[in-house]
């Protein structure tokens, strides 16, 4: 049996939340034709016992196919995003958080473009929620505008796209950094010929206290270090190179301005120090691409706030 999309999800301390996402994947991808790779992340309190009973339960019902890794010690998110990419055998690959849940017409809506396989990477839309699961809806999927720099204007989630398992073979996440999937979506859409983006809300995404990204620390820098370091490495393959730097400029004067929400004095000097060297290591590019006087201006802006913050 062919499979064609495989669903790569870690699991680390969310034992609370697994049920949800454990109903919503019998609901949303009860299929032959999907794997849903769970990564237990060598997670203390046993969350990965929640899935496997949850499937030892419900034998008879499950379609999908499913595999349970057990990593031999804790390596964090992108750790086990890649040890699972390592065995998918999905045309498409797609990722969910093991604290989030999908929709129940996830693969209703998605599996007609997926076997069709027309499109390098398939998107669709996320609700927020806090504690009780959104109403799912139903609405007919409609297909919207969409070019190579989707990330910069919707978001870099990587668990809001399929992307055929062709264009991402090779590629991996950086380990040890958060914001990993701003990394994996600029290289994945500098190879794409073909998106597709649609409209349909196919996951629910738990704001919750806690989780890898909630407090903002020094670590908030791997956003625009992840971004600056694939720019830099794919400028060439985006035909509006322009846009690509202008995009980087404007989210390195974003993320500058929000270090000063850092709380701890000596934690905040050392975003803003990372964030000087990072749009140090950026200025060739900028130089070379973008001669615009609106975006050099507010890349000096950008690099005042650091050179500021730093101090205070």
């Amino acid at each position: 049996m062919t499979v064609h999309v495989s669903l790569i999800c870690p699991v680390y301390k969310v034992a609370a939340y697994l049920p949800e996402l454990m109903q919503s994947l019998l609901a949303g991808v009860n299929s032959e034709k999907v794997e849903v790779i769970f990564v237990d992340d060598c997670c203390p309190e046993q969350s990965i016992a929640v899935c496997e009973q949850f499937i030892n339960e419900r034998a008879e019902l499950i379609k999908f196919q499913y595999k349970v890794i057990k990593q031999p010690v804790n390596k964090g998110q992108a750790a086990a995003r890649n040890t699972a990419l390592a065995v998918a055998q999905g045309e498409y690959i797609g990722f969910i958080d093991s604290d989030d849940a999908i929709s129940p017409y996830y693969w209703e809506t998605l599996s007609s473009y997926v076997v069709d396989a027309q499109y390098d990477i398939i998107e669709f839309t996320f609700e927020e929620f806090k504690d009780t699961l959104p109403e799912p809806s139903k609405a007919v999927a409609t297909e919207l505008s969409t070019s190579n720099l989707n990330p910069f204007h919707y978001g870099f989630f990587v668990w809001t796209r399929l992307y055929k398992k062709s264009i991402v073979d090779e590629l991996r996440f950086p380990e040890g950094m958060i914001f990993e999937d701003i990394f994996y979506n600029v290289h994945a859409f500098s190879e794409a010929k073909s998106t597709l983006r649609l409209s349909s809300c196919l996951v629910f995404y738990r704001k919750r206290e806690g989780s890898t990204t909630s407090g903002r620390t020094s670590s908030y820098s791997n956003l625009l270090l992840n971004l600056v370091n694939s720019t830099t490495s794919t400028i060439e393959c985006f035909q509006d190179k322009t846009e690509v730097i202008s995009q980087v400029v404007r989210y390195s004067f974003l993320v500058s301005l929000k270090g000063f929400t850092i709380k701890e004095r000596s934690d905040r000097r050392h975003f803003f120090k990372q964030c000087e060297k990072i749009n140090l290591s950026f200025t060739p590019l900028l130089k070379q691409f973008d001669h615009s006087v609106t975006v050099k201006l507010k890349f000096k802006l950008s690099q005042l706030i650091c050179s500021i913050g730093k101090f205070l």
